[in-house]
């Protein structure tokens, strides 16, 4: 009975929290329209306090903060954004407005033919629904394969061969992109800069020999960590180390 009444009582908080998040987002795009940006960044951010975020929030997030012209945080958010949905096309446009607005212009490293691949991939879709399209094909290959060892005529065993083999080659294609896709999005980390003005050095303490200067808002790739100290990388390959309560991890 005690089990019973707990579980109610856990349904019941959650959908009251659900309810209050929906009313949050709700408040926070009115303030919006009113051009009221500062609560309206308020109210989005006591959902993310509760841990039920979402591409839109953050992407509503990031709009806000970039109507207030503060570029590092709508990055960061935009960002976000695309972690939950790399397919937001919204998100990938207001980005490249805000990542205009800001200092630094760093040019990229030419990339090679598989990093321009896993690229589009990563745009196309995200790991999770890689994943579901590789359940989905898995599951009609699975029954194409069945229907080919039941078939009776040649012709329509012939088909059901072809049709399978070419889902389960579908299927083995799309649980190689979901796992590649994982491990690169579990094992790559990138953080946006805060800080105003950041000094890049290359040794991970104050003393050492200055290697370049950044600006707030520019995306970094993180390497290593050395106690207070991140290495990383940014687009053209450069590599230093800077204090890391000067930038923030997405």
């Amino acid at each position: 009975m005690k089990n019973f009444v707990f579980g109610v009582l856990m349904l019941v908080v959650g959908f009251v929290s659900a309810q209050n998040s929906q009313e949050l987002f709700q408040e926070g795009n009115q303030y919006y329209q009113e051009e009221n940006y500062l609560k309206a960044i308020q109210s989005y951010k006591n959902i993310v306090k509760k841990d039920e975020v979402s591409s839109e929030l953050y992407f509503n997030l990031a709009n806000a903060y970039y109507k207030i012209n503060k570029m590092a945080e709508a990055i960061y958010y935009y960002e976000k954004a695309l972690q939950l949905n790399p397919t937001n096309k919204d998100a990938q446009l207001n980005l490249a407005y805000a990542n205009r607005g800001i200092i630094d212009s760093i040019k990229s490293v030419p990339k090679s033919v598989f990093e321009k691949l896993n690229d589009n991939l990563q745009t196309l879709l995200s790991y999770n629904q890689w994943a579901l399209a590789s359940v989905i094909l898995s599951l009609t290959a699975g029954c194409i394969w069945i229907l080919f060892f039941f078939s009776i005529k040649p012709a329509t065993k012939k088909m059901f061969f072809t049709l399978s083999i070419i889902f389960t080659i579908a299927c083995c294609g799309s649980l190689a992109i979901t796992m590649q896709q994982y491990h690169y999005t579990k094992n790559t980390v990138y953080a946006i800069v805060f800080a105003e003005e950041v000094i890049i050095r290359n040794a991970p303490r104050e003393t050492a020999s200055e290697v370049f200067i950044l600006h707030q808002g520019t995306k970094l790739k993180v390497l290593d960590e050395v106690g207070t100290w991140q290495k990383i990388k940014i687009s053209d390959g450069q590599i230093g180390w800077v204090d890391k309560k000067l930038i923030k991890k997405l």
